[in-house]
């Protein structure tokens, strides 16, 4: 089963996957953010906060159950350049080297200064990444 999502879609999709990869084996996310401060300010010191703030809570995911699914998974993360996606830029980046450095591949794809954070790219990247996945 597949999660995917757009803007805060895409902020969903990679959360369920990662909290679920018993039931997701595939997840596509266009243009997120995945740090949860960036949505709700000062009140990070809540502990269900962390839990659903990616780009923190998978530096300690050192359970192996968790971080063998992950890499049997086929992941995705797209973003632009532009304007409304640099929002995303840092958490997009933080992942992409916790991903690394846990050895879990996965697709951190940057799409140019001309792709914006809009349906326009979303409705060219959704079939792109389809058409490349092993489904």
């Amino acid at each position: 089963m597949m999660t995917t999502g757009c803007s805060m879609g895409a902020y969903h999709a990679l959360n369920f996957f990662l909290q679920h990869p018993d039931v997701f084996t595939k997840v596509i996310a266009l243009s997120g953010v995945y740090d949860a401060r960036f949505f709700v300010g000062d009140y990070y010191n809540d502990d269900a906060i962390y839990q659903n703030s990616p780009v923190d809570y998978i530096w300690n995911q050192n359970d192996g159950w968790f971080i063998d699914r992950y890499r049997q998974a086929e992941i995705v993360l797209c973003t632009g350049l532009v304007a409304w996606e640099q929002d995303g830029l840092p958490s997009f980046y933080k992942l992409k080297e916790a991903f690394d450095q846990k050895q879990i591949p996965a697709w951190f794809a940057e799409w140019g200064h001309d792709v914006a954070h809009d349906w326009e790219w979303w409705r060219k990247q959704m079939p792109y990444f389809l058409g490349n996945l092993y489904l």
